[in-house]
């Protein structure tokens, strides 16, 4: 049995037929297309504020890497349904202000970290965080409890061999 636009074999003369439904139509274009701007990506990086201009809190992620920080969040302004985006800078994960942000504010007052930004940065799954705000720069920084720990015992070190007793 021959299918249908064969060539019936060598020889037989037949010659392919071609369907006009399946046939896509020719587009000709007078002029080329016109490229899509895509809308830039935030570039989120560490503040640069002086030391009076940040705000602490702590804070602890639950299962699902979220966490609440109600008090920073309405300092920077940032309700329920406010878009947000995040980039892990270092063991840190800088969240700011996105109007085409991947992620929002729930209605409680929790942000979640992806499961990709807390294994890059280090943080595990119940972890403590510390939680820096810089207003005037609308971001907010997550570092793990472990990092500030480290900094603190640095500056203990110094200041006991700054001592003079």
């Amino acid at each position: 049995m021959r299918g249908v636009g064969s060539s019936g074999g060598s020889g037989s003369g037949r010659r392919e037929q071609l369907i006009g439904a399946l046939i896509p139509p020719v587009v000709r274009r007078s002029a080329p297309p016109v490229p899509l701007v895509a809308p830039m990506l935030p570039a989120f990086g560490l503040p640069t504020a002086v030391a009076g201009s940040l705000l602490l809190d702590v804070s602890r992620l639950d299962a699902s890497g979220r966490f609440c920080a109600r008090g920073l969040l309405q300092t920077l302004g940032w309700g329920p349904g406010h878009r947000v985006d995040l980039a892990v800078v270092g063991d840190a994960v800088v969240i700011g202000g996105s109007v085409t942000g991947r992620q929002a504010v729930g209605c409680r007052g929790e942000l979640a970290v992806p499961a990709a930004a807390r294994s890059l940065s280090g943080l595990a799954g119940d972890a403590r965080v510390v939680l820096v705000a810089a207003v005037d720069q609308d971001v907010l920084v997550v570092h793990p409890h472990a990092t500030v720990l480290r900094l603190l015992a640095g500056h203990y070190a110094q200041q006991a061999c700054e001592d003079p007793r």
